[in-house]
């Protein structure tokens, strides 16, 4: 819940939050789009990780677009 963009030394860094219940072993899967695109994209290296962020900075250089991303567990 709550994912957020959080940029800082020219990184776009997607972080959210998580149950305080959540089961031992859960993975996240992050997704990202620019704003207009019809599909999702995987980050790859953000594919059943158990940290609560990925870094979308390669993904997100265009400073003068919008971006979109999204976490499922």
């Amino acid at each position: 819940k709550r994912a957020a963009f959080s940029s800082r030394n020219f990184e776009n860094i997607l972080t959210w939050e998580t149950e305080a219940d959540i089961p031992p072993g859960t993975v996240f899967d992050v997704q990202y789009k620019q704003y207009g695109e019809k599909s999702w994209l995987n980050k790859r290296e953000c594919q059943s990780i158990t940290q609560p962020f990925c870094n979308l900075t390669r993904e997100t250089e265009n400073f003068t677009e919008h971006y979109y991303a999204r976490v499922r567990a």
